[in-house]
């Protein structure tokens, strides 16, 4: 800042200084955490592929939590009122929506007869309840509606995928 009694630039006043400190400070503590929100890349490409496919325009899927194990995933998901479960595989480098469902992606017998290796179905459900822990109930319930009488408009939202 110039002085008014000479041409010199000087340090702003102290409040200002100090609220700037302070900005630059918070700003640096947060950016972090929205950067990745600490997803793994294999974790953000699950939730890229989830969104991709069905965003809406007023309807945004919001894909948490999402657990990867070996070439597997589950992608617990909500959209609006509605809410499901996504189970993925990884061939090469992509990721495909094998289906989706509800709570009956939390038994291990049946994502090994749909074709996952046991100690890996077994991994996943197991770090899945772990995340699950966290989430407030309402929400969790809404993960365990896809495929139910209760799923508002679920053809809807998966109108790609075939509803068993």
């Amino acid at each position: 800042m110039k002085n008014r009694h000479n041409n010199r630039m000087s340090s702003p006043p102290l409040p200002f200084r100090s609220l700037l400190a302070a900005l630059t400070l918070s700003s640096a503590l947060v950016a972090p955490a929205f950067a990745n929100d600490g997803l793994t890349q294999e974790q953000q490409q699950v939730v890229k592929l989830i969104s991709a496919t069905y965003d809406q325009p007023h309807h945004k899927v919001e894909t948490a939590p999402v657990i990867v194990v070996n070439d597997y995933a589950i992608a617990d998901w909500i959209q609006g009122e509605r809410g499901g479960r996504a189970l993925l595989r990884r061939d090469g480098d992509k990721w495909m929506v094998l289906a989706c469902g509800g709570d009956e992606f939390k038994k291990v017998d049946l994502l090994h007869k749909a074709g996952i290796p046991q100690d890996t179905a077994s991994q996943l459900i197991s770090e899945l309840t772990e995340a699950e822990q966290s989430i407030a109930p309402q929400k969790l319930a809404q993960f365990g509606l896809f495929g139910t009488p209760n799923n508002p408009g679920m053809s809807a939202h998966h109108q790609n995928h075939p509803q068993n």
